[in-house]
């Protein structure tokens, strides 16, 4: 009889054992970074990649902190750390201790330029065509037991289940996916269908590489229907999302793009009822206002309204002059009382009320010693009188 273990006991053997490899626990492995995700815990995950495998990575944030490089997808590294076993998710991982950048991008990123190139340059990317606004199927080219058909369907018959899907199950991962795809592609166009969705779930940048094939983009640019590209990511693109005519982040996303809401046009016709009923009843109103405007329009021309309006005009107009006048004068009042206090503010015979006087000599008030001399005869003005005296000294 086999041996009979739990999960968790699997894991924690297989964990013992990739610990007990020293040579595992301290060692540097080259490829290329995909899949980069900076945490908001300070935490770097990542991918370490070569043209037939990939291993997930992290690098802690004690370590990230003293990272002297900023990580892209693409960029050839040489990662040192220990290879350990994630006893959790059962997934075996490399724990990153260092990460040193080497020349040049990875096979992967550097293909994946130069086709998206090489069909910039073709005119694979310009044509983007119109959906249809209201299609009445819609040609679905995706795994039949993956996530994407069911997130789509879910969508469409929310939104609009008038519309009929048919399915084209194609392989959307491994070596044969990219032709599958193509020949789903190419299937499609005699489906009578009037738009095409096609593309996956999430996963990684390994899982959605079918995409990127040229026989996949190819197959896209001579489809004689519209296309949706579907493939599940929001923030890279794939070679297919440049080719189609219409890009959605996700699967969800492109069944919403596809149909419209049928609430949407329901409320729409019942707009354009109320509205139909509001300019009926608008016109009934026009006539009323028109039959109301001619009564108006001979009581406005009665010479009594006349009259009354040139007399409101008059006394209105009596109201402003009366007022501006009054401003006037009360203006005026006030510059003849600022003027007279300016004046008795400087005049001088004023000061002799304080106790001050003027010395006068032959009629000219003297301002200085050396004005005067002995013998001479002076005039002192006070403020109540005058007094003559004589210079002794």
């Amino acid at each position: 009889m086999a041996l009979v273990v739990t999960v968790s006991q699997i894991n924690r053997r297989l964990a013992l054992m990739l610990k007990g490899d020293k040579d595992l626990q301290n060692i540097s492995v080259r490829g290329e970074i995909s899949n980069l995700k900076y945490h908001t815990s300070g935490h770097i995950y990542f991918s370490v990649r070569d043209d037939s495998a990939s291993i997930k990575a992290v690098m802690f944030r004690s370590y990230a902190e003293k990272l002297n490089i900023t990580l892209e997808n693409g960029m050839n590294v040489v990662v040192t750390g220990a290879v350990q076993f994630y006893e959790r998710d059962g997934v075996c991982q490399l724990y990153a201790y260092s990460i040193d950048q080497e020349e040049g991008v990875g096979d992967g990123a550097l293909s994946f330029e130069q086709l998206k190139n090489k069909l910039n340059e073709e005119g694979l990317f310009e044509q983007k065509r119109p959906l249809p606004e209201i299609p009445r199927s819609i040609c679905v080219v995706t795994s039949e037991t993956g996530a994407a058909i069911k997130d789509i369907m879910n969508v469409l018959s929310r939104r609009y289940p008038f519309v009929k899907v048919k399915l084209i199950s194609v392989l959307v991962q491994g070596a044969e996916a990219p032709e599958s795809i193509a020949d789903g592609i190419n299937k499609a166009q005699d489906s009578g269908c009037d738009l095409i969705i096609f593309g996956r779930g999430g996963g990684s940048a390994e899982d959605l590489s079918a995409f990127n094939a040229e026989v996949v983009a190819r197959a896209v640019f001579a489809s004689k229907i519209p296309t949706i590209s579907a493939v599940g990511h929001e923030i890279d693109f794939s070679i297919s999302d440049f080719v189609a005519d219409v890009r959605a982040a996700t699967p969800s996303a492109a069944a919403e793009i596809a149909v419209p809401d049928i609430n949407d046009i329901m409320n729409r016709l019942e707009a354009k009822r109320d509205r139909i009923r509001e300019m009926a009843l608008d016109r009934i109103a026009a006539g009323e206002m028109q039959m109301n405007n001619v009564f108006s329009h001979i009581e406005l021309f009665h010479p009594k309204n006349k009259i009354e309006s040139d007399e409101k005009n008059l006394n209105r107009s009596f109201a402003l002059i009366k007022k501006d006048f009054a401003n006037l004068i009360s203006k005026k009042e006030m510059q003849l009382k600022n003027t007279a206090e300016l004046v008795d503010a400087f005049d001088p015979f004023k000061t002799l009320e304080r106790g001050y006087s003027i010395v006068f000599k032959d009629n000219a008030a003297i301002i200085s010693v050396n004005s005067l001399k002995e013998g001479d005869k002076i005039k002192i003005k006070l403020s109540d009188g005058e007094i003559n005296a004589l210079i002794t000294q």
